[in-house]
């Protein structure tokens, strides 16, 4: 007789944060959407960082953010997770050390001293909380050094960040920060403003959940 096997549980967490014009949410479905089945990997589907239950990291091997940025500072739909991440980074360093993470962002270059903050900002967050990035961040419209592009795209790294999901299951690799770099630099600049909950809480309100499990307070 043959014995029916049991579906397994979600072990890759995408997140997204995304202003008005939906450029990130759009992104992230096309991430979700590109997945192409990998043995040992099991896609939650996407969520906002609102509504994402920053406690249930504990229960994911992989997460992958996509969010962008104004004046620095995340979307109004992304406040809580990032700041639940930055409270984690800052009272608890090391705690998601079980994790493996990548991080697609957007930007408006009008905002040029503040160009791609968000993104960056939460892959160095999420570094400094333990978890490995396992695959260079992607920054639309920036040289992209593993794609071998000037002009990274989300429908061009969506394929190269699975690929390399699969290959953290069994061979887990540290990439670098500034990975995407190594080939050629960013037109506008390398810049990460590093704000605190002061001036998070200051612009965007105290957080609305009880901090998370990871957060030693």
């Amino acid at each position: 007789m043959r014995k029916l096997s049991s579906a397994m549980a979600p072990n890759v967490a995408l997140v997204y944060g995304s202003f008005f014009m939906g450029d990130c949410e759009r992104d992230i479905q096309t991430i979700f959407k590109g997945f192409p089945k990998v043995p040992g990997l099991e896609v939650a589907e996407p969520i906002e960082g609102n509504a994402f239950d920053f406690n249930s990291l504990k229960d994911y091997k992989f997460l992958i953010l996509c969010t962008s940025s104004q004046y620095g500072m995340p979307p109004p739909n992304f406040k809580e997770f990032a700041h639940q991440l930055l409270l984690a980074a800052e009272t608890n360093p090391g705690c998601l050390s079980h994790l493996h993470h990548a991080v697609y962002g957007n930007g408006d270059d009008t905002y040029f001293n503040t160009y791609m903050n968000m993104p960056r900002y939460m892959d160095k967050l999420l570094e400094k909380c333990g978890s490995t990035r396992f695959f260079a961040r992607g920054e639309t419209g920036e040289p992209h050094a593993p794609l071998d592009t000037t002009t990274c795209t989300c429908p061009k790294w969506t394929p190269a960040v699975w690929k390399a999901a699969e290959s953290a299951l069994t061979n887990p690799v540290s990439v670098p920060w500034d990975a995407l770099w190594a080939k050629e630099k960013s037109e506008h600049h390398h810049k990460v403003t590093e704000w605190t909950l002061k001036k998070l809480e200051t612009k965007l309100g105290k957080l609305e959940g009880a901090p998370s499990i990871f957060s030693k307070l």
